[in-house]
């Protein structure tokens, strides 16, 4: 297998798709095709006891992530906290997770590569492969492995990204809404609306937003029909 050509192929859709969740699907499937794998998917980590599976190529990826979170044992977990990279040979024999590595080993797992997915300033996760047979990867695929992590990465970023300037966008609609609706009941600017929104915000210790949110909803409950 081509692999150069592969990843050069994939990042090209990877730029074209700019969807990330579908990204990190294909990131999957890349990463499963790359390295002859069986399967192949993304963990992503909230707390070290709750975690999800955003992609995956099949859902006995899920399982063994969630068999990490289980046990507070496995490669996966560990690519996010320690080293970069974690190998396993035979998960039914790795003294690194005696618990998890033979949970893995009765669902069909023998051989695992986890890597971190991360920038220089965020972690999101990682990027997790598993084959049915022992000794399965080699040190060459964990250095493709970490390649394709890199482009998860990416998408993950600018996951990150677009959910900022969506939250900001809609931040900023909100408080307009609220300044429009005190202009027009007090017969103010919009400065001096976004002012009297700012006052009450440091009285009441509470969020801008939050104040603009309350002036919206407070509009709309009287403009309701009485029953």
């Amino acid at each position: 297998m081509d692999v150069p050509r592969m990843l050069a192929t994939m990042a090209l859709e990877l730029e074209q798709d700019g969807d990330p969740s579908s990204m990190l699907e294909r990131v999957s499937q890349y990463a499963r095709l790359a390295l002859g794998a069986d399967d192949a998917g993304i963990m992503r980590i909230h707390t070290r006891s709750r975690v999800e599976t955003p992609a995956a190529t099949t859902p006995r990826v899920d399982q063994a992530h969630q068999l990490q979170v289980t046990f507070d044992e496995g490669p996966c977990l560990d690519a996010i906290t320690g080293r970069a990279t974690y190998h396993a040979d035979d998960t039914a024999t790795d003294p690194r997770w005696p618990r998890w590595g033979p949970a893995a080993a009765e669902i069909g797992i023998h051989s695992a590569l986890g890597v971190r997915l991360a920038t220089k300033a965020r972690g999101y996760g990682s990027l997790n492969i598993y084959a049915d047979r022992p000794s399965a990867f080699t040190q060459a695929d964990a250095e493709v492995a970490e390649l394709l992590a890199a482009h998860a990465t990416a998408a993950f970023a600018a996951a990150d990204r677009a959910a900022g300037l969506q939250t900001a966008l809609d931040s900023r609609t909100i408080i307009g809404q609220a300044q429009g609706i005190l202009m027009q009941k007090f017969d103010i600017d919009s400065d001096a609306a976004f002012e009297f929104l700012r006052r009450i915000s440091q009285h009441e210790n509470q969020k801008l937003i939050e104040v603009a949110e309350a002036v919206v909803v407070q509009r709309d409950a009287n403009a309701r029909p009485m029953k």
